[in-house]
């Protein structure tokens, strides 16, 4: 078999192996997120429901805060 050929197929092997390798680190990395995610929810709802119990306002975020000026 020529050396260029056998050069191409190591290639083409070590190239599988890394994409399989990302795959998996893709694939836990996703669950992560989604984990993530679900977390970041529950404490929402949990801060959200802590609030209500109270009787306290929720603030909207898409104010700008006082200190840029807006309002004085």
């Amino acid at each position: 078999m020529p050396d260029r050929l056998v050069e191409l197929e190591s290639k083409v092997a070590m190239l599988e192996h890394t994409v399989d390798a990302l795959s998996g680190e893709l694939a836990a990395h996703q669950r992560t997120i989604e984990r993530l995610q679900a977390n970041v929810e529950a404490l929402v709802l949990q801060i959200k429901r802590q609030r209500s119990d109270a009787g306290e306002a929720i603030e909207p975020h898409d104010s700008p805060p006082p200190h840029w000026g807006g309002g004085s």
